[in-house]
C-alpha cells in the first residue's frame, strides 16, 4: 500500500489481486470465437494461434475458482432478426466480411469452451457490445460485492479485452491484465493491446498471479 495525496492506494500485486477485494473477468472465451468450428475459423480467421492462449485461460479460471476468487463470465451475444444491432453496428459487425450473427443465444458458437464450467456461487453477464459495462449490470455486480480491482484475461485482445480493461478502468478499477490468457486471431493487433496495457496497467503471467493470490491470502490468514 502506498499514500497518493492522502489517499490509500493499492500498490503491490499481491495487494491488487487479494481475493477479499478482487474479481476475475473472463471474457466471450465462447465457441464461436475459440474453436476451429466456430463463426470466426469459417470466415477465415487464424482461431488456431489462439489455442495456447485459450487453454492458459481455461486452466487459470479453475485454479481461481479453487481459492475462492469471485468469477464473473462475460458472454457475448447476437439475437435474432438483429434486434440488438444498430445500422452503424451492423456495419461494425461485418466490416471483415463475417456475417453479423455470431453468438447466437441456444447455438453450440455461444458456449462456453469445453472445460470452462461457471460454478454455483459465479456469475455471467450477457452483453451486447465489446465493453463488458456498456449495458450490462456488470458494474453493479463488482460494487455490491465490494470490488476494488478485477482481473481480466479473454477474448479478442484488440477488442472487448481492452475495451473492457479501458472501461474497468475509467469506472475506478484497478486493472490486473493476464499477458498469456488473452488472445485473437491477429498476431500485429495482439500485440499492440498488450503494448498498450503495458503502458497503463500491471500485466503479468497466469502463474505470477496465481502465486499473488496465494500470498496475499497467507498474509490473511497469518
Amino acid at each position: 500500500m502506498k499514500t497518493i495525496m492522502g489517499r490509500e492506494v493499492l500498490d503491490t500485486l499481491d495487494e491488487l489481486v487479494d481475493p477479499r477485494w478482487t474479481a476475475v473477468i473472463v471474457i466471450d472465451v465462447q465457441n464461436d470465437f475459440c474453436h476451429i468450428d466456430g463463426h470466426f475459423a469459417k470466415f477465415g480467421k487464424d482461431v488456431a494461434r489462439m489455442a495456447p492462449a485459450v487453454k492458459k485461460m481455461v486452466a487459470f479460471v479453475g485454479k481461481a475458482q479453487a481459492l475462492g476468487m469471485r468469477t464473473i463470465f462475460l458472454r457475448q451475444a447476437s439475437l435474432p432478426d438483429a434486434r440488438m444491432d444498430s445500422p452503424a453496428w451492423l456495419r461494425f459487425k461485418t466490416r471483415d466480411g463475417k456475417a453479423p450473427d455470431y453468438t447466437k443465444p441456444g447455438s453450440w458458437g455461444y458456449e462456453f469452451v469445453d472445460g470452462l464450467t461457471v460454478q454455483k456461487n459465479d456469475w455471467v453477464v450477457e452483453k451486447f457490445r465489446p465493453d463488458g459495462f456498456v449495458g450490462t449490470n456488470l458494474d453493479h455486480i463488482l460494487r455490491t460485492q465490494g470490488i476494488q480491482s478485477v482481473i481480466i484475461l479473454g477474448t479478442v485482445t484488440e477488442g472487448c479485452v481492452e475495451s473492457t480493461v479501458r472501461s474497468a478502468s475509467y469506472h475506478d478499477y484497478y486493472v490486473v491484465v493476464l499477458e498469456d490468457a488473452v488472445a485473437t486471431p491477429n498476431a500485429l493487433l495482439h500485440e499492440g493491446s498488450l503494448n498498450f496495457f503495458r503502458a497503463r496497467y500491471p500485466i503479468h503471467t497466469c502463474d505470477t498471479v496465481l502465486a499473488a493470490i496465494q500470498t496475499a491470502k497467507q498474509k490473511v490468514l497469518s
